[in-house]
């Protein structure tokens, strides 16, 4: 059992690190999805400018907007060189005795055999609910088929019993008299 809990601790250390380490670039592709149509704007808007300067010169319109470019372009390059896992700050920690967690194990790696797979709760639930629908669906088939024999059954003794009464009052047979 205490092999189980080092080689969990272990393989939760593990993939802590493996997430501080993919958060980051995970903001930063965002942040990188989301400034990429303002840089195309901007590169459209330079060129318009720069079309709009050939033709009719320079004038105050023309020296505006591209004042405007270079503060836009700027704050995407300053949005993009931000050290985001900064933004975050430190955390702080708790000093409780009853959560200590020693920081290193004394299973060694050599000895871990892989990850243990497991069902996923929704997957587990889904698999539940399917089962007690195919119940159902087949529940309400056997009912049919049951209330199918029953009438074929009732049928059957219904046609035998009146070929029964028939033969007896066809046979001529008298009951006896009786006195």
């Amino acid at each position: 059992m205490l092999f189980k809990m080092g080689h969990l601790a272990q393989s939760t250390d593990t993939r802590a690190s493996q997430l501080e380490a993919a958060i980051p670039r995970m903001i930063e592709r965002a942040i990188a999805t989301a400034l990429t149509p303002l840089k195309g704007s901007i590169d459209s808007l330079t060129m318009r400018v720069e079309v709009c300067d050939r033709g009719h010169g320079a004038s105050n319109e023309v020296t505006t907007l591209k004042a405007d470019i270079i503060g836009l372009r700027k704050d995407v390059d300053q949005l993009k060189s931000t050290i985001f896992t900064s933004l975050f700050g430190m955390v702080e920690i708790v000093d409780d005795p009853s959560a200590d967690i020693l920081a290193c194990s004394n299973v060694s790696p050599a000895t871990t055999i892989g990850d243990e797979v497991r069902d996923d709760v929704a997957t587990v639930e889904f698999k539940a609910k399917t089962d007690e629908e195919h119940l159902g669906v087949r529940e309400e088939a056997v009912y049919e088929d049951l209330l199918d024999l029953e009438g074929a059954m009732y049928e059957t003794n219904r046609q035998a019993s009146l070929r029964d009464t028939s033969m007896v009052g066809s046979s001529g047979a008298k009951d006896a008299e009786t006195p």
